[in-house]
């Protein structure tokens, strides 16, 4: 879900998809083994040439299911240009469960200045089980 685009600027996504370590999809991995997830997003409209002095910072966080502390799965910088983006990041959580979310950011490129662009995933959750 993309907040404050503009009519000349259209966002699809951003998505969130867990993958196994040999890339298959799967919201349930092995602590051993780890995974990774990956963002995908992008632009349409007539405003799209405006990305190309934009950057998008992508951070995940792990929210427990039960007792504990949100902690910080991973964040990427400096994302551009588009219309097209898709970040990985390495999951290693301990063993339970997971609610994720990823939220997106944007800046001017190269100066750090904060544009009202910004998309959120509310989850998936997912389950990091003993390895085997």
């Amino acid at each position: 879900m993309w907040d404050d685009l503009s009519p000349f600027l259209t966002g699809a996504g951003p998505t969130a998809t867990i993958l196994d370590p040999d890339g298959t999809p799967n919201n349930i991995l092995d602590v051993t083994l780890g995974g990774s997830i990956t963002v995908e997003w992008s632009f349409s409209g007539a405003a799209v040439g405006f990305l190309a002095v934009t950057d998008f910072d992508v951070q995940v966080f792990a929210d427990p299911v039960g007792a504990g502390s949100n902690v910080s799965v991973g964040e990427v910088s400096d994302v551009g240009p588009g219309p097209a983006y898709s970040v990985s990041l390495p999951i290693n959580l301990g063993v339970g469960a997971y609610r994720l979310t990823t939220l997106i950011t944007s800046t001017v490129a190269g100066t750090g200045v904060s544009l009202p662009i910004a998309g959120f995933v509310d989850g998936p959750i997912i389950q990091i089980r003993p390895g085997p």
